[in-house]
């Protein structure tokens, strides 16, 4: 049966953020040039129509498609679902033909991925696995970057849409009526193969995405693949910050339909904190239930050593804490709509008896076992998931796309800037200090010869007594020193600080999102491949392994860094483009996802 492939392009002059955006210039092309270069480049398309209005502040837009040879339809400004069908009769479309969405503000759209959707839809056809709509995106759950966004679907599914569809939401943005109620058409995600681009937006809406894409044309031409872009980007950090805070139009909408994904849902945590296990494990797994809380859901935890400012933040975020250990968990495993384990100590026998009860997301920064986790989260930079032995049913979500922070630092602001007077350096070696840095850091700093910078050490209450006390005498004896106890708003102790330094744990993630530069060391076997990924991207500075540490060199490194204005700016600017504070909701999608096909599919993992 053959089949036309009809690509509309919905395009408008007007924006709020970027007027006239479509026919503003990239390297030497306007973006609407660029867009219909690319999807001539597809082998799949039959048609190619620009869908605008009729508004006449759309007739410059209409002169210019006109001109480069692509077809126009002209209908309703407001209801583009309607735009769209009416696009389709006028093109005398048979029901089995199919329909491909994309928007014009997309000008580096991959033809090679819009073709893949396309024979993925048609191949699934008459199987078991047919759909009636396919996509490589759900909103923030996606491995592809903003910008190369497809859509396919039947004429015949369009047709209903346009027929059935009421509400206002459903009618301005084409598709959500196909996907918006489970089971009402039979949709489906498709991933692209190769690394995940999520965290990357390639789209044009502001002129920081103009700025972004005019740079990347101007740089490897006119038509690089995705995979160059994202390679050249990730060399290039400072291009790839240009609109990492701009936020997408509708992601409201997103977290709607995040909402009521989690609603009355229950999430059972278990991870222990405390001794030399520190309180990084309690911290990550916080912070997705701290977002799962935040989402409508109910969330508890069950761990050991769970104390001071950890515990307080998360009674205060509505988490239920269970002092216990598996037994506590085990109990409490039928009760829970899924699963979420993070430490070293919960090994493939624990999840071999998890998992088959409930969905299972596992943090982990080891890949020391085989996982059986349904999805298993990793936020190292730039490691390995080679190194992973996994069951089929995994999902792997790797790298700083997931990084997981805590509600304080998931809402993205400008970077506060830096305190006016002398420096301000943050430091902290984790609620415990196992490597016991903190003295000789401090000691290394006061001792460093014209350093005016004022020292806020953070220390937790697991720290050892005698540390403490020591550490307090140093801080009577120089005013320029300041200790502050198991510090609950982080968020504001870092705001605005010249630097951070610190163990590459937690905070320096935390202090990345919040725009200051780290300067971060290896306490811990784990935390090795952090400062090596950290330090490959130029995101902050690196001190290496605790155990070889010369702390007097250290405290000179620190003393230039403060005395370069334009390279702390470079720091800080990349510290924020890797890590955009949307990881736990990558990570929460993910899950998601598992509970519902485990839910329709009760017999499969």
């Amino acid at each position: 049966m053959s089949r036309r492939v009809i690509v509309i392009a919905q395009a408008r002059m007007g924006s709020s953020r970027l007027p006239g955006k479509v026919l503003r210039r990239a390297g030497d092309r306007s973006l609407l040039e660029h867009l219909l270069n690319r999807l001539g480049r597809s082998r799949a398309a039959t048609d190619l129509v620009i869908a605008t209005t009729t508004d006449a502040g759309d007739e410059p837009l209409v002169a210019a498609a006109t001109a480069l040879g692509c077809a126009v339809h002209r209908g309703s400004v407001d209801d583009v679902l309607g735009r769209y069908h009416a696009a389709i009769q006028a093109m005398n479309a048979a029901p089995h033909d199919l329909v491909v969405r994309v928007t014009g503000d997309c000008p580096l759209l991959d033809p090679a991925e819009l073709d893949r959707l396309v024979e993925e839809f048609m191949t699934r056809a008459g199987t078991d696995a047919a759909v009636e709509y396919l996509t490589n995106q759900a909103g923030e759950r996606r491995r592809i970057p903003r910008g190369l966004d497809v859509e396919v679907f039947e004429v015949a599914g369009l047709e209903r849409a346009a027929h059935e569809a009421s509400l206002a939401g459903d009618r301005e943005h084409v598709t959500p009526y196909f996907y918006r109620e489970p089971g009402r058409f039979v949709t489906a995600v498709s991933d692209p193969p190769g690394p995940d681009l999520g965290h990357l937006r390639l789209t044009v809406d502001t002129p920081a995405d103009l700025e972004l894409v005019d740079a990347v044309v101007r740089a490897l031409g006119d038509d690089a693949s995705t995979q160059a872009i994202a390679s050249w980007l990730a060399a290039h950090p400072e291009v790839a910050a240009l609109n990492a805070d701009v936020r997408q139009k509708g992601i409201d909408s997103d977290m709607q339909a995040r909402a009521a994904r989690v609603l009355g849902r229950r999430l059972l945590a278990r991870a222990d904190a405390g001794g030399t296990t520190g309180f990084g494990h309690v911290t990550r797994v916080g912070a997705v239930l701290d977002a799962w809380v935040d989402l409508g859901g109910h969330a508890t935890l069950v761990g050991r050593g769970v104390v001071g400012a950890v515990r307080a933040r998360l009674l205060a975020c509505g988490v239920e804490l269970i002092d216990g250990g598996d037994d506590e968990f085990d109990a409490r495993v039928a009760a829970a709509d899924a699963l979420v384990v993070d430490g070293y100590a919960f090994g493939r026998e624990h999840q071999a008896r998890w998992q088959p009860q409930r969905p299972l997301l596992a943090i982990d920064d080891l890949a020391a076992h085989e996982q059986l986790a349904d999805v298993v989260v990793n936020q190292i930079l730039d490691f390995d998931p080679d190194r992973y032995e996994v069951a089929a049913w995994t999902r792997l979500l790797v790298g700083h796309p997931y990084v997981l922070l805590r509600r304080e630092f998931r809402e993205r602001s400008a970077a506060a800037p830096i305190s006016a007077g002398p420096p301000r350096i943050v430091l902290t070696f984790g609620g415990t200090d196992p490597a016991q840095l903190s003295e000789p850091f401090v000691r290394a700093l006061l001792n460093a010869e014209g350093l005016t910078a004022r020292l806020q050490l953070i220390v937790g209450e697991g720290q050892d007594p005698q540390a403490r006390a020591r550490l307090a005498a140093l801080a009577a004896a120089h005013e320029q020193l300041e200790i502050h106890v198991d510090v609950r708003e982080m968020a504001t102790m870092l705001a605005g600080a010249s630097a951070c330094v610190c163990a590459a744990g937690t905070t320096v993630w935390e202090a990345m999102a919040s725009g200051v530069p780290v300067v971060c060391v290896a306490a811990a076997d784990n935390q090795r491949p952090v400062i090596a990924g950290i330090e490959r991207r130029d995101a902050g500075i690196s001190l290496g392994w605790h155990g070889e540490l010369n702390f007097a060199a250290a405290a000179r490194t620190i003393q230039t860094l403060l005395a370069d204005p334009t390279r702390l700016a470079e720091l800080s600017t990349k510290g924020r483009a890797t890590v955009d504070g949307r990881g736990v909701y990558r990570v929460l999608d993910a899950l998601l996802d598992v509970i519902h096909r485990r839910a329709a599919q009760p017999h499969q993992s």
